[in-house]
Protein backbone atom coordinates (compact mmCIF):
# COMPACT_ATOMS: atom_id res chain seq x y z
CA UNK A 1 0.00 0.00 0.00
CA UNK A 2 1.50 3.58 -0.62
CA UNK A 3 0.32 6.62 0.91
CA UNK A 4 0.19 9.82 -1.21
CA UNK A 5 -0.31 12.90 1.58
CA UNK A 6 -1.09 16.16 -0.13
CA UNK A 7 -0.04 18.96 1.78
CA UNK A 8 0.54 22.39 2.08
CA UNK A 9 -0.07 24.68 5.33
CA UNK A 10 -1.51 27.26 2.77
CA UNK A 11 -5.10 27.52 2.11
CA UNK A 12 -6.02 27.72 -1.09
CA UNK A 13 -3.51 25.73 -2.81
CA UNK A 14 -5.56 22.92 -4.33
CA UNK A 15 -4.98 20.37 -1.94
CA UNK A 16 -8.45 19.08 -1.91
CA UNK A 17 -8.77 19.39 -5.62
CA UNK A 18 -5.39 17.21 -5.82
CA UNK A 19 -6.38 14.59 -3.61
CA UNK A 20 -9.76 13.85 -5.15
CA UNK A 21 -8.82 13.52 -8.33
CA UNK A 22 -5.36 11.63 -8.25
CA UNK A 23 -7.58 9.44 -6.09
CA UNK A 24 -10.01 9.35 -9.35
CA UNK A 25 -7.16 8.60 -11.22
CA UNK A 26 -5.62 5.76 -9.01
CA UNK A 27 -9.08 4.08 -9.71
CA UNK A 28 -9.39 4.90 -12.94
CA UNK A 29 -6.23 3.04 -13.27
CA UNK A 30 -7.59 -0.16 -11.25
CA UNK A 31 -5.76 0.59 -7.80
CA UNK A 32 -8.05 -0.10 -4.50
CA UNK A 33 -8.01 3.77 -3.66
CA UNK A 34 -9.50 5.52 -0.37
CA UNK A 35 -8.98 8.98 0.92
CA UNK A 36 -8.64 10.21 4.17
CA UNK A 37 -9.60 14.37 5.09
CA UNK A 38 -8.32 15.53 7.98
CA UNK A 39 -9.57 18.30 7.31
CA UNK A 40 -12.51 19.17 9.05
CA UNK A 41 -14.83 21.08 6.92
CA UNK A 42 -15.02 17.71 4.78
CA UNK A 43 -14.11 19.12 1.75
CA UNK A 44 -12.89 15.79 0.32
CA UNK A 45 -15.28 13.34 1.60
CA UNK A 46 -18.15 15.65 0.84
CA UNK A 47 -16.84 16.09 -3.34
CA UNK A 48 -16.53 11.84 -3.30
CA UNK A 49 -20.01 11.02 -1.83
CA UNK A 50 -21.91 14.33 -3.79
CA UNK A 51 -20.10 13.26 -6.99
CA UNK A 52 -20.98 9.75 -6.28
CA UNK A 53 -17.22 8.37 -7.44
CA UNK A 54 -17.71 5.24 -5.06
CA UNK A 55 -14.34 5.84 -3.66
CA UNK A 56 -13.92 5.20 0.12
CA UNK A 57 -13.67 8.47 1.83
CA UNK A 58 -13.75 9.04 5.74
CA UNK A 59 -12.94 11.88 7.90
CA UNK A 60 -10.63 11.26 10.78
CA UNK A 61 -9.93 14.13 13.74
CA UNK A 62 -6.33 14.60 13.68
CA UNK A 63 -6.86 15.70 17.25
CA UNK A 64 -8.45 12.70 18.61
CA UNK A 65 -6.98 10.20 15.86
CA UNK A 66 -3.28 8.49 16.21
CA UNK A 67 -3.01 8.69 11.80
CA UNK A 68 0.33 6.46 12.58
CA UNK A 69 -1.50 3.47 14.25
CA UNK A 70 -4.31 3.94 11.69
CA UNK A 71 -2.12 3.69 8.88
CA UNK A 72 -0.10 1.10 9.65
CA UNK A 73 -3.61 -0.89 10.40
CA UNK A 74 -4.84 -0.61 7.14
CA UNK A 75 -1.73 -1.76 5.79
CA UNK A 76 -1.59 -4.78 7.72
CA UNK A 77 -5.32 -5.59 6.32
CA UNK A 78 -4.12 -4.91 2.53
CA UNK A 79 -7.25 -3.64 1.32
CA UNK A 80 -6.12 -0.76 -0.35
CA UNK A 81 -3.33 -0.40 -2.59
CA UNK A 82 -3.42 3.41 -2.40
CA UNK A 83 -4.23 6.52 0.18
CA UNK A 84 -4.61 9.84 -0.08
CA UNK A 85 -4.64 11.93 2.59
CA UNK A 86 -5.93 15.43 2.30
CA UNK A 87 -5.01 18.03 4.85
CA UNK A 88 -6.37 21.19 6.77
CA UNK A 89 -4.52 24.83 5.72
CA UNK A 90 -2.88 26.08 8.68
CA UNK A 91 -2.57 23.06 10.83
CA UNK A 92 1.48 22.12 11.28
CA UNK A 93 0.82 19.31 13.00
CA UNK A 94 -1.58 17.39 10.87
CA UNK A 95 0.62 18.32 8.08
CA UNK A 96 4.30 16.67 9.97
CA UNK A 97 2.32 13.57 10.88
CA UNK A 98 0.89 13.03 7.63
CA UNK A 99 4.27 13.47 5.98
CA UNK A 100 5.59 10.61 8.45
CA UNK A 101 3.21 8.27 7.48
CA UNK A 102 3.48 9.34 3.42
CA UNK A 103 5.57 7.44 1.13
CA UNK A 104 4.95 10.28 -1.50
CA UNK A 105 4.17 13.74 -0.48
CA UNK A 106 2.38 16.06 -3.22
CA UNK A 107 2.77 19.80 -2.83
CA UNK A 108 0.38 22.03 -4.54
CA UNK A 109 1.57 25.66 -5.46
CA UNK A 110 -0.73 28.23 -6.99
CA UNK A 111 0.59 30.73 -9.73
CA UNK A 112 0.79 34.46 -9.39
CA UNK A 113 -0.71 34.21 -5.46
CA UNK A 114 0.62 34.16 -1.94
CA UNK A 115 1.83 30.78 -2.05
CA UNK A 116 4.94 31.13 -2.95
CA UNK A 117 5.26 33.50 0.14
CA UNK A 118 4.45 30.83 3.01
CA UNK A 119 6.12 27.90 0.61
CA UNK A 120 9.24 28.17 3.68
CA UNK A 121 6.24 27.00 6.30
CA UNK A 122 5.62 23.57 4.25
CA UNK A 123 9.29 23.36 3.23
CA UNK A 124 10.33 23.30 6.73
CA UNK A 125 7.69 20.55 7.94
CA UNK A 126 8.86 18.21 4.75
CA UNK A 127 12.89 18.66 5.64
CA UNK A 128 12.28 17.62 8.99
CA UNK A 129 9.76 14.89 8.07
CA UNK A 130 13.11 13.65 5.81
CA UNK A 131 14.96 13.53 8.78
CA UNK A 132 12.95 10.93 10.12
CA UNK A 133 11.66 9.27 6.93
CA UNK A 134 14.55 9.98 4.41
CA UNK A 135 12.87 7.40 2.05
CA UNK A 136 9.52 10.01 1.59
CA UNK A 137 9.52 11.27 -1.72
CA UNK A 138 8.25 15.14 -1.67
CA UNK A 139 7.14 16.65 -5.12
CA UNK A 140 6.12 20.07 -5.53
CA UNK A 141 2.76 20.88 -8.19
CA UNK A 142 1.69 23.58 -10.29
CA UNK A 143 -1.58 25.06 -9.72
CA UNK A 144 -3.04 27.44 -11.60
CA UNK A 145 -0.59 27.71 -14.32
CA UNK A 146 -0.52 28.14 -17.99
CA UNK A 147 -2.12 31.90 -17.94
CA UNK A 148 0.89 34.42 -17.04
CA UNK A 149 3.55 32.60 -18.42
CA UNK A 150 6.12 34.93 -16.66
CA UNK A 151 4.44 34.03 -12.96
CA UNK A 152 4.89 30.69 -13.79
CA UNK A 153 8.46 31.05 -14.56
CA UNK A 154 8.65 33.11 -11.25
CA UNK A 155 7.21 30.55 -9.30
CA UNK A 156 8.94 27.48 -10.24
CA UNK A 157 11.83 29.51 -9.64
CA UNK A 158 10.82 30.00 -6.00
CA UNK A 159 10.20 26.52 -5.80
CA UNK A 160 12.86 25.29 -7.19
CA UNK A 161 15.09 26.94 -4.09
CA UNK A 162 13.23 23.85 -1.71
CA UNK A 163 15.41 21.52 -3.72
CA UNK A 164 12.14 19.68 -4.59
CA UNK A 165 11.52 17.98 -7.29
CA UNK A 166 8.48 19.82 -9.67
CA UNK A 167 6.35 17.98 -11.19
CA UNK A 168 6.72 18.38 -15.67
CA UNK A 169 2.17 18.14 -14.96
CA UNK A 170 0.79 21.97 -15.17
CA UNK A 171 -3.07 22.29 -13.47
CA UNK A 172 -4.14 25.07 -15.47
CA UNK A 173 -6.63 27.71 -14.23
CA UNK A 174 -9.42 26.87 -15.97
CA UNK A 175 -12.97 27.11 -15.39
CA UNK A 176 -13.97 23.76 -15.51
CA UNK A 177 -11.57 22.92 -12.82
CA UNK A 178 -12.84 26.16 -10.76
CA UNK A 179 -15.96 24.34 -11.11
CA UNK A 180 -14.97 20.62 -10.40
CA UNK A 181 -15.76 20.78 -6.63
CA UNK A 182 -18.89 17.75 -6.43
CA UNK A 183 -18.66 16.77 -10.26
CA UNK A 184 -16.79 13.84 -10.89
CA UNK A 185 -13.26 14.42 -12.08
CA UNK A 186 -12.45 14.62 -15.81
CA UNK A 187 -9.28 16.57 -16.59
CA UNK A 188 -6.54 14.95 -17.95
CA UNK A 189 -3.79 17.33 -16.61
CA UNK A 190 -4.15 14.67 -13.33
CA UNK A 191 -3.19 11.58 -15.77
CA UNK A 192 -0.03 13.38 -16.49
CA UNK A 193 0.69 13.83 -12.72
CA UNK A 194 -0.48 10.23 -11.95
CA UNK A 195 1.89 8.77 -14.35
CA UNK A 196 4.64 11.37 -13.18
CA UNK A 197 4.31 9.80 -9.93
CA UNK A 198 4.27 6.33 -10.27
CA UNK A 199 7.01 6.47 -12.80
Amino acid sequence: MKVYGVTNVKGGAGKTHTTVHLAFQAAAHGQRAAVLDLDPTRQSVNWIEVAGLGIPALHIDIKQADLEAYISQLRDEGDFDAIFIDTPANDRDASLETLMVSDIAIIPVGVGSSDTGMLGTTERQVKRALQLRPDLRPYILINRGKFAPARERQTVEECGKTGFPILEARIPLRGDYQAAAGNRPDGHHYAQVWRELNA
